[in-house]
């Protein structure tokens, strides 16, 4: 695998620089988390189990590593979209969004309710608790109880694939399940 590895990431390292500045508006910073990138990438090299994703793998891990430095340094506005850039799995996010609604009507109302706004919405937490008249950590319990019931939906009716990252790359409707993604099985 490395002997794929060292001539993608070479040429891709200059477009990766300059994805990377697109987000930080640094080019300090744009290099420093290409080099986190590029450890990344040769240390998991061994996860990656379908050589043909290899690039959309490295602007994954590139995308988590701008998202992980924003979060490290407390920003509440990340920046602009970092779905820029190849993305093979745009179709299958877009399928799988749609099945947000329908799965979120099984759940109980204060958590669709909470998810709802902190999710679809992107009303802050504490805004959240102001509305629902709750606590913070109580509006915090909430939507995190609301994902936990939209994930097992999701699982209930869909085998869903990730990478080690946790994006989606395949997902298949289960037999006999509610069918979501638009044919019924």
């Amino acid at each position: 695998m490395m002997n794929e590895i060292f001539p993608t990431w070479t040429s891709m390292n200059d477009r990766l620089t300059s994805f990377v500045q697109s987000k930080v508006q640094n080019e300090d910073l744009a290099k420093d988390i290409v080099q986190d990138v590029f450890v990344k990438v040769f240390t998991k090299s061994d996860t990656i189990r379908d050589k043909t994703k290899l690039v959309s793998w490295i602007y994954q891990i590139t995308r988590n590593e701008i998202i992980s430095h924003f979060r490290k340094n407390n920003f509440d506005e990340l920046f602009q979209d970092t779905e820029d850039g190849p993305d093979e799995n745009e179709d299958l996010t877009a399928e799988l969004a749609q099945c947000i609604y329908p799965l979120m009507e099984e759940i109980p109302d204060k958590y669709k309710q909470a998810l709802l706004l902190a999710d679809i919405k992107n009303v802050s937490q504490k805004e959240l608790a102001m509305q629902l008249d709750i606590s913070y950590s109580g509006a915090k319990s909430r939507v995190q109880r609301g994902r936990e019931m939209l994930k097992a939906n999701y699982l209930r009716c869909c085998q869903i694939t990730t990478d080690v990252y946790g994006g989606v790359v395949d997902c298949q409707p289960k037999p006999g399940s509610k069918n979501f993604l638009g044919d019924n099985p």
